[in-house]
């Protein structure tokens, strides 16, 4: 079983990736961190890290998102 990544655990290990990044980047750019940048920032770089998993999974399998009411789709 060595080798086999769950697809759980690689998602978690994806997240905490990307928000660390977007974590790391967001102290990067604020002047003066407190208590309440922090937090704003954590969190924000949690919504970041959703969605760049949401998209670079969305990018992987060629999923689409459906035209909505009065757009045409191309074919």
């Amino acid at each position: 079983m060595s080798g086999v990544v769950r697809p759980t655990a690689a998602a978690a290990v994806e997240l905490a990736v990307w928000w660390a990044a977007l974590a790391g980047l967001w102290l990067v750019l604020v002047s003066s961190p407190d208590t309440l940048e922090c937090a704003v920032g954590a969190t924000a770089a949690l919504l970041g890290a959703i969605a760049a998993r949401a998209a670079r999974r969305a990018a992987a399998t060629g999923r689409r998102p459906h035209a909505g009411p009065g757009e045409r789709r191309s074919r």
